[in-house]
């Protein structure tokens, strides 16, 4: 039987930039545990391409970190 959860589920760089655990776990319940395959982060690394850290699952980026990132 597969995985219903997201195998990068332990170590996704995108869980750093989270200081509130409820928005972590909104997340986490909604792409990670669940329909992982609809995860923008997902789909960009099984395609082989970069996944930017400020990248959400829902495909868009996080400006706060885009700001630390430059």
């Amino acid at each position: 039987m597969a995985s219903t959860h997201c195998g990068h589920i332990d170590g996704c760089p995108m869980y750093t930039l989270f200081t509130e655990a409820g928005t972590l776990g909104a997340w986490k319940e909604l792409f990670c545990k669940a329909n992982y395959t609809r995860c923008a982060r997902y789909k960009a690394s099984e395609l082989g391409h970069p996944v930017p850290i400020n990248l959400l699952p829902n495909g868009d980026l996080l400006k706060k970190a885009r700001a630390r990132a430059t």
